[in-house]
């Protein structure tokens, strides 16, 4: 039995609104083991196929049983690959298809993140989000890199541009990520809440990384808050979140 119950769980995935497919996939939190796995995926848009892509990567996921095959990302990764390079047997315009990806998985003893591309994890730690995954995208590797500072690059081209994805066109360099329990608790009522956005909703959760104390003590209200938002704006990209609360027992 897992040490923990789902007390809150909210998601939305759309495309944005003058497009016909959303390229964007989502598995929401699902029973593994002693655990709890949930992802999104976001495909690569630049290539035809993206939506496929994205479903695969979710696909492979849902057939996965054990915790031992999730924590295994090293074998999880070439296979949705593997799954993604089967569309183009159907038909060669799949042949580029690419897809980013991040998975989350919460047992008793750990908090365990796969991840591949700018889609992005978080933990609730107080009134914030922590973010936990580090963005592939150019304008990570300038700030790695030393050779532009955070400040520097609101003029500077590449915060779209990825830097890998399970993909056959660049070279797969997924992270993968373990937290102690500690780290991903909130004190103020030992709590645990996990967040996964693609790029599409975390670039205006981003830009103003609030909300009232009220609707962030609760997934239900910030998935609709961040929403609301989102579409008020209007969507530059198909927009994904996933929240889940737990509770210890």
């Amino acid at each position: 039995m897992t040490a923990f119950n789902l007390n809150e769980s909210s998601a939305f995935s759309f495309p944005k609104p003058e497009k016909l497919n959303n390229e964007d996939s989502i598995l929401g939190p699902v029973h593994v083991d002693n655990g709890f796995l949930f992802a999104v995926a976001d495909g690569v848009g630049s290539y035809t196929g993206a939506d496929l892509a994205s479903l695969s990567a979710i696909d492979v996921l849902k057939s996965i049983e054990t915790k031992d095959a999730i924590l295994d990302y090293k074998s999880i990764f070439p296979k949705i690959l593997e799954q993604i390079a089967s569309l183009s047997s159907y038909d060669s315009k799949y042949e580029r298809a690419s897809t980013t990806l991040t998975y989350c998985y919460l047992d008793e003893t750990n908090l365990y993140v796969a991840h591949i591309g700018d889609c992005r994890a978080y933990a609730k730690k107080g009134k914030k989000l922590v973010q936990l995954t580090k963005d592939h995208t150019q304008h990570q590797y300038y700030l790695d890199n030393k050779i532009f500072k955070k400040s520097e690059l609101k003029n500077v081209k590449g915060k779209g541009v990825i830097t890998t994805a399970i993909s056959r066109v660049v070279d797969m360099k997924p992270d993968f990520y373990t937290f102690n329990l500690d780290e991903v608790t909130n004190s103020e009522d030992n709590t645990i809440s996990i967040y996964l956005m693609s790029d599409g909703a975390h670039s205006f959760w981003e830009k103003s990384p609030r909300f009232s104390e009220n609707t962030m003590n609760s997934v239900l209200s910030m998935a609709g808050s961040l929403k609301r938002r989102i579409e008020r704006k209007g969507p530059t990209d198909d927009y994904s979140f996933i929240a889940c609360k737990f509770n210890k027992r």
